[in-house]
């Protein structure tokens, strides 16, 4: 795979494991009954989808 393609698949896998974290933690907070399981995931996954792309600047700032 050439180096543009490598890139991009570590921006998905981000991605991707940020948005599963954050739904996973959204849908642990709905346990506490202070909002619906389905807002509690939907913004856990989007916390989890910004959060990923800092950790991934950070991440490619530090290696530069």
């Amino acid at each position: 795979m050439s180096d543009d393609s490598q890139e991009f698949m570590a921006w998905i896998n981000a991605l991707a494991k940020g948005i599963v974290a954050g739904c996973a933690i959204g849908y642990l907070f709905s346990f506490t009954e202070l909002m619906p399981a389905s807002k509690a995931v939907l913004l856990g996954g989007l916390a989890g989808c910004l959060a990923s792309i800092t950790f991934k600047n950070r991440q490619d700032d530090k290696k530069e």
